[in-house]
């Protein structure tokens, strides 16, 4: 079975973080201020360059411990005795008291991902920076062969934040029900797991496994430390038309808008999207009933001051509400509007902008 490990742990990821790529093979590349070429059926990251005189900040985790893994996975550890046989890396000393912890998988092409986190770095106003820089950006999009028709190719961008990591390791299981371990000082083998607080560096004396796995383990050596951090996962800013879109995950042709109206509502609601295309007004039309959803006709990805009105039909007076977005495009990185409309007739009504919360 041919498995590509990125994307499945990208999929992951996005279940709750809805913007982020995974690093799955560690690559150092990977970095705030990285410019290069994301492929979105693989999540592979081609690097090209650096932003020059990127301004690059930081900021704490807020948890140390990163834990990402299929169902199936199940973890377990047992002290051992090393009779003074491993030298802990970090303190030069002789350990007798070690720690085995081994990872469980249950199925062929199930993965995990445990790290010990130190921070996100990311590119301070990220907008500006681009904007600041955006010929240079055009010249090494043209060099990689992402600029057609006087406009940088969709998937060509910069990387506007990354989490860094201590230690850890990135397995994906190639047979079902194996076992892969690590072994070395308690300290040391709990920091590769994320167990353990930020001061704390990870390492290992050695590795077994019941079968063959994809595994990425930093530091990549065992019995030493890591002495520079790696990018676990990362977001990604890409270009659709001549808009910069920061959280960038796919390819867009459209913005779609879907009117949700299954909330146990009664109300019909007409909607009224209209929007400006090369200077050029459009407009854009549907109706929902109580119980159901519809999805509104494709805004194109180049359009911008979206106007969205609502109007909860009433027996003589109907109830509106109204949602404005500049930029669409730049405003909904994954092209997808979702609104959520509520009301029980006669009752108040209410709209809900799924994504944000905003309320119309």
């Amino acid at each position: 079975m041919s498995t590509n490990w990125n994307l499945g742990f990208t999929q992951m990821l996005r279940n709750t973080q809805p913007s982020y790529w995974g690093n799955w093979s560690l690559d150092a590349h990977v970095a705030a201020g990285a410019v290069g070429i994301v492929t979105p059926t693989t999540g592979a990251f081609q690097y090209v360059s650096t932003l020059p005189s990127a301004d690059i900040a930081t900021t704490t985790s807020p948890s140390n411990e990163w834990k990402v893994q299929s169902s199936d996975v199940s973890t377990t550890s047992a002290a051992v005795n090393l009779n003074g046989s491993v030298v802990d890396p970090d303190t030069g000393t002789k350990v007798d008291a070690g720690l085995e912890l081994t990872w469980k998988f249950g199925h062929e092409g199930s993965l995990s991902s445990t790290f010990l986190l130190a921070n996100q770095s990311y590119l301070a106003s990220p907008l500006s920076q681009i904007g600041t820089h955006h010929d240079w950006l055009v010249a090494q999009a043209k060099s990689a062969g992402m600029y057609q028709n006087g406009q940088i190719t969709q998937g060509f961008g910069i990387i506007t934040q990354a989490l860094m990591a201590v230690s850890g390791l990135n397995l994906g299981a190639q047979s079902s029900n194996s076992s892969f371990s690590i072994t070395g000082s308690v300290g040391a083998t709990n920091a590769m797991a994320g167990n353990a607080g930020g001061d704390a560096k990870g390492s290992y004396a050695q590795t077994k496994s019941s079968s063959s796995f994809e595994q990425h383990l930093w530091p990549a050596d065992p019995n030493v430390v890591a002495t520079t951090l790696m990018p676990v996962a990362y977001q990604f800013a890409s270009f659709v038309g001549q808009t910069p879109v920061l959280g960038w995950t796919n390819n867009l042709s459209g913005i779609s808008i879907l009117l949700d109206d299954s909330h146990s509502g009664t109300y019909i609601v007409d909607a009224t999207a209209t929007y400006t295309v090369d200077g050029v007004q459009h407009s854009s039309s549907a109706s929902v009933s109580g119980g159901r959803a519809t999805a509104m006709n494709p805004i194109p990805v180049n359009a911008t001051g979206l106007q969205l009105d609502l109007a909860f039909k009433g027996m003589f007076d109907d109830e509106k509400h109204r949602f404005n977005w500049p930029s669409p495009v730049g405003q909904f990185p994954n092209g997808q509007i979702i609104i959520d409309l509520y009301g029980v007739w006669p009752g108040a009504t209410r709209a809900v902008e799924r994504g944000t919360g905003a309320v119309g």
